[in-house]
Order: structure tokens, then C-alpha cells, then sequence
């Protein structure tokens, strides 16, 4: 299992923000699937729930509208750093400049 950090605590608001906003049970499939399987890319026709990699960062598609951008530590401990979480215009500058 990994463990969820946030880059910093501004991120850490971000991330909160984007689930509070969610019904429990998306809340839920989130936090499992990044704690379970953060680099299981998947190929769903729909949008929600979509894996993939980015560079040097992983992508989450939470809905639509709106990304948790992520990086994958697997020495010394199990780690999913979240970098960002937000919509997909800032996601998308967010990748240019990282």
C-alpha cells in the first residue's frame, strides 16, 4: 500500500478542495486506487477514473474537469506525492512548467 503526501500545504488544500466537492463514493475510489495501484494505467472509454503518464508525473482523472497530478516513490517507503490537484487548464500548465 502507499501513502498519500502532499508536495506542500498549499497543495494539500488543493487536493482537499477538488474531494470535498465529490460524492463519498468517488472520494473513495480515488484515495483506493492511489493507495492500491497509482501506476496501473488504464484504458476506460470514459474520462473519470482514467490513469496516465505524464513525463515524469502521473495523471488521475478525477472528472471532466479536473486532474491530481502525482509522482511515484517506491524506495525506502511507498509513497504517492501529489504535486497538484486542480482543473485541466491549470493541470496543463502546471505539466509545461514541471
Amino acid at each position: 500500500m502507499y501513502v498519500i503526501h502532499a508536495k506542500s500545504s498549499k497543495v494539500e488544500k488543493s487536493f482537499n478542495k477538488l474531494l470535498s466537492g465529490l460524492s463519498d463514493n468517488v472520494k473513495i475510489r480515488i484515495v483506493k486506487t492511489l493507495c492500491s495501484s497509482p501506476k496501473s494505467s488504464t484504458s476506460q472509454s470514459s474520462v473519470s477514473g482514467r490513469i496516465e503518464k505524464k513525463g515524469k508525473f502521473w495523471q488521475y482523472y478525477v472528472t471532466a474537469g479536473d486532474r491530481v497530478i502525482y509522482s511515484v516513490i517506491d524506495k525506502p517507503k511507498r509513497i504517492v506525492m501529489v504535486q497538484f490537484a486542480g482543473n485541466h487548464n491549470d493541470a496543463g500548465i502546471f505539466l509545461r512548467n514541471n
